[in-house]
């Protein structure tokens, strides 16, 4: 009966994957609000294109319905650096491609692993992987890119000062770091420059850093924007409070790695216990126990 009900299960989540990616491809809504767009009949350009509409069409399988889930998932992709309109549909597609290759893969221990006694466990612990593991992924790609971002933004402050000092604007200075960073700091120089161009269209200076720190998630640089825009608000110099900043900045680098290097210690405590100790008293104390037990024999 349980052998039933997962073919019934797999069958079902197949027929309608097949559904979903035939619909989302050949939609006649989508066709007509391409052509309204467009004003001409459009047809997917390239096989990438293509691929792209399927994975969309596999989204409302996992798709939260909860608004709130979907700005956190859209949040965390906008951090992870994916600012395309349709990240969130791809993101929810890839996530039910994962789902249902943990499906399948249940399904084949289930028939493959018949005699085992913690079968269940194998079998839920390869669906639930499926679900979690995106959102794991995504999560880790964030971490990742704010740590790149957090290590360029002393060689940017460095360079902003330089710049700034020897006479440039500030947007020309942010504009001249982005240029030098682009090879460095990758992620760091695109932010910048897109700080510059919103600036340049006409955006204060001041909203286009918090902007930057709401795309980055780097809530710690919201100093730096509140310094600024209060310089610029009452006058003050630009060069004096980015040094200011700079120093104060660097001081916080010097103690935070001084706290990881104080937390060394107590993190090597435990692989010493469960690693080395244990060898060493084999190697002291074995060939005494040995020695023991043979003349006790």
């Amino acid at each position: 009966m349980l052998f039933m009900l997962f073919i019934l299960v797999t069958t079902t989540l197949l027929v309608m994957t097949i559904g979903y990616m035939l619909i989302g491809v050949n939609s006649p809504v989508r066709r007509k609000l391409s052509e309204i767009s467009t004003g001409e009949k459009k047809q997917p350009s390239s096989r990438n294109e293509k691929v792209m509409n399927t994975l969309e069409s596999l989204a409302p399988l996992t798709a939260s319905g909860n608004e709130k889930d979907r700005q956190t998932n859209r949040v965390l992709l906008m951090h992870a650096g994916f600012h395309q309109k349709n990240a969130l549909s791809l993101f929810y597609s890839i996530k039910s491609l994962t789902t249902i290759v943990g499906l399948l893969v249940a399904l084949g221990l289930y028939l493959t692993l018949t005699k085992s006694n913690n079968l269940y466990i194998y079998m839920a612990a390869c669906a639930f992987i499926g679900l979690v593991l995106p959102d794991f992924i995504l999560k880790r790609m964030v971490k990742q890119r704010q740590n790149r971002i957090r290590a360029g933004v002393a060689d940017m402050l460095d360079l902003l000062v330089v710049c700034t000092e020897s006479g440039l604007g500030f947007n020309a200075s942010l504009r001249r770091v982005a240029n030098e960073m682009v090879i460095s700091h990758p992620e760091l120089a695109d932010e910048i420059d897109t700080v510059c161009m919103k600036i340049q269209a006409g955006k204060s200076m001041p909203d286009s850093l918090r902007e930057f720190v709401i795309r980055t998630g780097l809530e710690e640089f919201m100093g730096l924007v509140s310094m600024l825009s209060h310089a610029s608000r009452v006058g003050g110099s630009l060069v004096d409070s980015l040094r200011e900043y700079t120093e104060d900045y660097r001081d916080k680098r010097q103690q935070a790695a001084e706290e990881i290097a104080a937390k060394i210690p107590v993190k090597m405590m435990f692989p010493m216990v469960l690693f080395i100790w244990p060898c060493f008293f084999i190697v002291a104390i074995g060939p005494s126990l040995i020695q023991l037990a043979e003349a006790f024999k």
